[in-house]
């Protein structure tokens, strides 16, 4: 999976593959300035690990912002 950002990838992509439906734990996707208004998170499937079944899913629990000075 890629995950972007206003169309600005958020680091390299990630395999989130595992063996069953487990939670990964916060991923730090980094720090990012959100003006006001609409911001769009994309998610790319790039490929699928070779253990996978080729269903190409992704599922988002929740997203937390935090803000930062």
């Amino acid at each position: 999976m890629q995950l972007s950002l206003d169309g600005k990838k958020l680091g390299g992509p990630i395999n989130l593959h595992n063996d069953g439906v487990v939670p990964t734990g916060e991923l730090d996707l980094g720090r990012h300035a959100l003006t006001a208004g609409e911001h769009k998170l994309s998610v790319e499937i790039t490929g699928a690990n070779e253990k996978a079944v080729k269903n190409y899913m992704f599922g988002l629990d929740y997203l937390k912002l935090t803000e930062f000075k």
